[in-house]
């Protein structure tokens, strides 16, 4: 199949081809001096929204404009989701109006590039036509990149979703009302096609497989993102419908074509549950995802070779072309048998376990999904448990993240090939902590008090001027480090943080530091 083919390439692609933004200087904030107040008329909620409109704001716009709608460059869509969403899941909890209204204004002309899918003209959905990573040697020049769209979707469900909890209909400006008719119409539209038979055949055979069956590192195995987004924008759907939301022509067709195939839809959740793996401890109960299947994976091969030096070394060679050698062969010793996602991946489950825990009677109304065991706030929590218990460095003074979900921390990545020629060492061992800021994982500190207080220690840290602490921020959050070069992304980074934080406590007693 070859679109299994181009989810395992793009699986981590779309880091963008976006101009490079210079930032201003670096301001010192108001509250430095103070409480980190988290609540949503405190501090932190203050310097997210300053981060939106002084960096942010004006990116989105730019990038949708120039990058999206002109060159056709889908990867857009995928960072757009990345950088937004803890944005958008924090104006919902703190009803921020504005907000809500220029969200809706900066992410309108994405349905401006909407056009005929080339293998489904009567379909309308982002076709890849430029950018650096869609290529004819790895097959998405001129293609749908799926993952990117799903992705996307979940942004778009978020935002709409939002409105439709928020503003009454009464209250709502032109322009929100048809961004909410839009976004359910577009997904109805994009899911039905989605969700096709050769696509439900393949949820029923992984619903047969088990880890030992998964013998090589192809991603026919695996549980991956797109279904989980998949997952997630069918409840938004849901819910959107159950709020009077109207549907385009096209939309309503969809959704009566998704009403159809309820059977198959409860398959989907069906094999979430199935792939997550509960194991008892002391505290209650953690979660793994996927447990086994990707121990094979090419991303995965030195999962447990955890040096300071990458095994892999990459170089041009003399016709300027991009090679790899290896330093350490891959070896037996190396696999974790265990092994399921990746840490950063595995920020998906943040946004799609809030929609899930929001829209389960929604789900149970309108595709009949009522599976008694399905309790999407208890794997949250479930989830939440594996972070503190296993993938934490238990160091609450200078906390760090394994790279894999089941606590596996060596190197990620090692020699990747993303299609384009190119060549990575890849990603060594704590290299992907810097999700745990960035990827919405502090929203669970809303109900684990561990994950709250590793948030506040995280932007303590950030904002200290004591040398081991800058030290330690410059090595493992770089993206976060307050002397920032221009032309990088610090100040979007840190709108991402602060809205993960913001609405978790009523205002904390913890002290940043004294200038």
């Amino acid at each position: 199949m070859r679109s299994l083919l181009v989810i395992s390439i793009v699986a981590v692609l779309c880091v963008g081809s976006a101009k490079a933004i210079a930032e201003p200087p670096q301001e010192k904030t108001a509250h430095l001096n103070g409480a980190l107040d988290l609540s949503c008329t405190g501090n932190i909620h203050a310097e997210a929204i300053k981060s939106w409109e002084r960096t942010t704001r004006a990116y989105v716009s730019e990038q949708i404009t120039d990058n999206l709608n002109k060159k056709g460059d889908v990867y857009v869509l995928y960072n757009m989701q990345v950088r937004l969403q803890s944005f958008v899941e924090m104006t919902r909890r703190c009803k921020d109006r504005l907000q809500i209204t220029q969200l809706v204004d900066a992410l309108t002309p994405v349905f401006d590039s909407l056009k005929p899918l080339p293998d489904a003209p009567a379909t309308r959905g982002w076709v890849c036509t430029g950018g650096s990573t869609c290529t004819s040697a790895n097959h998405l020049l001129g293609q749908e990149v799926q993952l990117c769209s799903a992705q996307f979707l979940g942004l778009l469900g978020a935002l709409a979703t939002n409105i439709a909890e928020t503003l009454p209909e009464e209250q709502r400006s032109a322009a929100e009302r048809v961004f909410v008719t839009n976004t359910a119409s577009t997904i109805a539209a994009q899911l039905d096609h989605w969700l096709s038979p050769d696509y439900f055949k393949w949820v029923e055979a992984r619903s047969k497989m088990t880890p030992a069956e998964a013998v090589d590192g192809q991603s026919k195995y695996f549980f991956a993102d797109r279904d989980l987004w998949f997952m997630t924008s069918l409840a938004d759907l849901a819910e959107l419908h159950q709020a009077g939301i109207r549907l385009d022509a096209a939309g309503a067709k969809a959704f009566k074509s998704l009403q159809s195939k309820r059977n198959q839809i409860a398959g989907m959740f069906n094999l979430f549950q199935a792939r997550t793996t509960l194991i008892n401890t002391s505290s209650g109960k953690r979660a793994e995802i996927d447990r086994g299947y990707w121990r094979n994976y090419g991303d995965s091969r030195y999962a447990l070779y955890s040096t300071a030096v990458s095994p892999v070394t990459c170089h041009k060679n003399m016709f300027g072309l991009m090679q790899k050698s290896f330093r350490v062969e891959s070896k037996a010793s190396y696999i974790d048998t265990n092994l399921g996602w990746d840490f950063s991946h595995a920020r998906r489950l943040v946004p799609a376990l809030d929609t899930l825990v929001r829209n389960r009677p929604n789900l149970a109304a309108v595709f009949g999904y009522r599976a008694p065991d399905f309790d999407p706030a208890k794997l949250q929590q479930a989830f939440a448990r594996q972070i503190v218990d296993k993938i934490w460095n238990k160091d609450m003074q200078h906390p760090l993240f394994t790279n894999f979900w089941d606590g596996s921390n060596g190197w990620y990545r090692a020699g990747y090939d993303n299609g384009t020629g190119s060549c990575r060492p890849g990603e060594m061992p704590y290299s992907l902590a810097w999700s745990f800021p960035t990827g919405s994982y502090p929203q669970w500190g809303s109900f684990n008090s561990t994950i709250r207080s590793l948030s506040q220690q995280i932007y303590l840290l950030i904002h200290s001027s004591d040398t081991e602490s800058k030290a330690f921020i410059d090595k493992f959050y770089p993206q976060l480090q307050l002397q920032s070069k221009p032309g990088d992304y610090r100040d979007i980074w840190m709108m991402v943080f602060s809205s993960s934080l913001v609405g978790l406590a009523s205002p904390s007693a913890m002290q940043l530091p004294q200038k």
